[in-house]
């Protein structure tokens, strides 16, 4: 992970907090309107496969799924867990960026799953205890509403990654709901390095190139892997000129003096909560923000952080000053990866997480085995500059299955052994030996 200023970090994290408030007042799709989602029928066509790769979208028929506008519940519960899950990743340190939409689209994902407590703890965290089908309704809708243009693209997708084993049987239903309400891709796969290949692609290409790389291994464990991606590429309303680009010198978490290239503007858009000041700059069309909010002298950012709530947030941003505002912006680039286990488990869903204990009856079983998430990863990358900033996100939500389904065999060679190198297609050998000893 690339150094950079961890207040610039914070900052960034708010601005895309602010960005996703913001997206809560757009326009939303009208409440109940029917949306057209691929379905997953076993009526339909013989799925496509390419590589090893089954698409189980391929040439299926649409099905209509109802949604709702957000409304001030969804708000207030969607701002809550962004600044939670910012609260738990900020180590005071190093600099994180989320995308608190990303994880809720592929952990909503993973509750159409789930039942019992479990569910009831993922709604708490979730939706602050709204139900299951009102998150469903509204998730979406908000996504949906999320304004892309030329000058301000934004790009989202979903998918769901299944083993291809005889063992692994998740319900069609579970499928069904996700490529109703999520538009979810599914795709059948051995999970071989073939098979991560495929879906780190998939990920870069949602992400626009700027997460390349998702997961490293697929663990013999690992029964399926839901992800979420998407890119921002958005230019400033008024991009900055070059003569008001000049070198500062910005003092990191540690006190550290470092060299950086500072863009100044005058904003009309102020930002005051008592314990922090800043500012919002508007992206070329208006539909997206970029705020930051700098703690008051003698406020570290970690009390700052620690007294941040989701409905203090809102408030803030909304009560935005319309005044001029002398704003000075350090250019920063980096990316950002971290695993939310523990994160989420301290939010309140720790159940979701225990092999033997967590309930996922509705969305299958491996070899007779219940379900469980393995981990929810998460990576980012952002790029700020002085024509606008790039931002891409991707999270994957691991399931494992409890008990011993695909036992990994282990083989180490570490005595004499028989090798050969043999032909393909007759497993003919070309040479065959014995291996006494390996010294040179």
């Amino acid at each position: 992970m690339t150094t950079r200023p961890p207040v610039a970090s914070a900052a960034l994290t708010a601005a895309l907090m602010g960005a996703l408030v913001a997206g809560c007042a757009a326009p939303a799709p009208t409440p109940s309107a029917p949306v057209a989602r691929p379905t997953t029928s076993a009526t339909s066509a013989p799925p496509a496969r390419t590589g090893g790769v089954t698409d189980l979208m391929a040439g299926l028929a649409p099905r209509t799924a109802p949604t709702k506008a957000p409304d001030a519940a969804f708000t207030a519960a969607m701002a809550d867990f962004s600044v939670a899950l910012l609260q738990r990743m900020a180590d005071g340190h190093d600099n994180v960026l989320l995308s608190p939409l990303v994880v809720e689209l592929a952990l909503a994902m993973t509750a159409n799953g789930a039942s019992g407590d479990t569910l009831a703890q993922m709604e708490k965290v979730l939706a602050d205890g709204a139900s299951l089908e009102d998150l469903n309704a509204a998730l979406p809708a908000f996504a949906a509403s999320l304004p892309s243009t030329d000058k301000a693209r934004f790009r989202l997708a979903d998918s769901i990654w299944l083993r291809d084993a005889p063992e692994v049987n998740i319900l069609p239903a579970f499928l069904q709901t996700n490529a109703d309400y999520y538009r979810a891709g599914v795709f059948r796969a051995p999970f071989d390095d073939a098979t991560l290949a495929a879906l780190n692609a998939w990920v870069k290409e949602h992400t626009d190139g700027m997460i390349p790389t998702m997961l490293d291994r697929l663990e013999p464990d690992l029964i399926m892997v839901l992800l979420s991606a998407l890119s921002f590429d958005a230019e400033w309303a008024v991009p900055y000129d070059e003569y008001v680009i000049k070198d500062g010198v910005f003092t990191s978490a540690s006190g550290a003096k470092q060299t950086a290239s500072f863009m100044s503007s005058i904003e009309s858009a102020y930002l005051g909560d008592g314990l922090a000041t800043g500012f919002a700059k508007p992206y070329a069309g208006g539909a997206y923000r970029f705020v930051a909010l700098l703690p008051n002298a003698g406020v570290s950012l970690a009390d700052y952080l620690a007294s941040l709530t989701g409905d203090g947030l809102v408030r803030t941003l909304r009560g935005a000053q319309d005044v001029p505002v002398n704003a000075t912006l350090p250019q920063f680039s980096f990316d950002y990866s971290a695993d939310l286990g523990d994160a989420l488990k301290a939010m309140g869903m720790p159940l979701a997480f225990e092999a033997g204990r967590a309930d996922f009856s509705r969305m299958g079983t491996a070899g007779g085995n219940p379900l469980y998430i393995g981990y929810v990863k998460q990576k980012t990358f952002i790029d700020v500059t002085p024509l606008g900033t790039r931002a891409g996100a991707a999270a994957a939500v691991g399931m494992k299955a409890y008990g011993a389904l695909l036992d990994p065999k282990t083989v180490t060679l570490d005595r004499p052994f028989v090798f050969g190198i043999v032909d393909a297609a007759t497993n003919l050998p070309v040479f065959l030996g014995v291996a006494n000893s390996v010294a040179a």
